[in-house]
């Protein structure tokens, strides 16, 4: 499989692919349908417990096996709308993995219908509990060591968190968490931070 394939090879995701393959087509089109539209909708459930019973027996699958490949179709479906993938881009990177021809070509046609609606409604919500309020910052000196006049310089940071639900800016409803970098962790942060723009631009 080609090494910057972005759902890599994990032996769990590999053998969920196996359990993928085994599964009837037409059927395995539907549930997609309801996976893709869960994408990013924390606490809700994909299917009843009813349901899950249900579909165990009509795929003849074991409760684990059925649970796997939920958790394998929602991992596909996250990381194409993590990468803002097309329907064309996503079906080439999943004919580099162990999934077959007919099993990609559902994945790519239910993302092509849905990817929108998808899309749009993660623009909307973040995953986290905690939002950034504001960020304070100071530079720091020490001394490196009793012998010596170097002084070592750090900066400090202090990142301030609300609830999402939190209407106000008590200071006592929110968190804090103070960091210290080096020129080194700055500059690698800052890169990192720089990436993290460049995907956010491929979702505006």
């Amino acid at each position: 499989m080609a090494s910057n394939n972005i759902f890599g090879s994990t032996k769990k995701f590999n053998d969920a692919l196996e359990i993928l393959n085994r599964v009837d087509n037409a059927r395995f089109q539907k549930i997609l349908v309801r996976i893709v539209n869960k994408i990013g909708r924390k606490g809700e459930t994909i299917f009843t417990k009813q349901e899950e019973e249900m579909l165990e027996n009509l795929l003849d699958l074991s409760g684990s096996e059925f649970k796997a490949m939920i958790q394998c179709c929602s991992f596909i479906f996250e990381q194409t709308a993590y990468y803002s993938l097309s329907s064309t881009n996503l079906f080439n990177q999943l004919e580099n993995t162990q999934l077959d021809s007919e099993k990609c070509k559902s994945i790519q046609n239910v993302w092509e219908e849905n990817y929108s609606d998808v899309l749009d409604f993660l623009r909307t919500k973040s995953i986290s509990p905690l939002e950034l309020d504001d960020v304070g910052w100071r530079l720091h000196y020490q001394m490196s060591s009793s012998t010596t006049n170097k002084r070592q310089a750090s900066a400090i940071f202090e990142f301030s968190f609300k609830s999402d639900n939190n209407n106000n800016n008590d200071d006592e409803n929110n968190d804090k968490m103070i960091l210290e970098f080096n020129k080194e962790q700055l500059t690698n942060f800052f890169y990192k931070l720089e990436t993290i723009q460049e995907k956010l631009d491929t979702l505006s």
